[in-house]
């Protein structure tokens, strides 16, 4: 019997820090690991982040006994500010075709996951914010700056969700 101690909800921030805008992620995962300092042992027992400067297919095995999956990311091109949506797996020949071992997109690493696991994916949503520029050294932008409110606004909506639909965690929790 194995023992999960996985968190049922999931949060990957993605992006580094010192090229602009790409900043997005990390910043998000700041501003995250002080609120959830704010909040009782349940709640934060309930929601692991990791943050890491690209996805990558090492990635599959953290998404794997989660219950929700939020990604954070930098986006150099949409038409939404800031915007959340629900992703869905790539199929299998597209997930695999082009993949490296260091970068995946979140939509590749849920398919990924699907075939290396031969389970589909908990349910995962895309936080992202249009950004202008991921030049080396960098600042954030000023319009990414100006976003970001809005931002973390959307990802305490989600948290308030998520923490309403998941099982709070129950540590030692045996599994097959």
């Amino acid at each position: 019997m194995i023992m999960n101690n996985k968190a049922p909800i999931l949060i990957m921030a993605v992006g580094n820090p010192s090229r602009g805008d790409d900043a997005f992620g990390p910043m998000l995962a700041d501003q995250l690991l002080a609120w959830l300092d704010t909040q009782s042992e349940e709640v934060q027992a309930r929601i692991e982040l990791i943050c890491d400067q690209q996805l990558m297919v090492e990635h599959v095995m953290d998404l794997s006994d989660r219950q929700l999956i939020l990604f954070a990311d930098a986006a150099a091109q949409g038409h939404e500010a800031v915007s959340l949506r629900t992703l869905s797996p790539l199929p299998t020949d597209q997930a695999v075709q082009g993949v490296n071992s260091h970068s995946c997109t979140p939509a590749q690493l849920l398919g990924l996951y699907q075939a290396m696991l031969m389970q589909v994916p908990p349910p995962a949503q895309l936080l992202s914010l249009s950004c202008h520029g991921f030049e080396l050294g960098a600042p954030l932008s000023p319009q990414a700056r100006a976003q970001f409110p809005q931002a973390m606004a959307l990802l305490h909506q989600w948290l308030n969700d998520a923490l309403n639909q998941v099982a709070p965690a129950i540590t030692g929790r045996p599994h097959a």
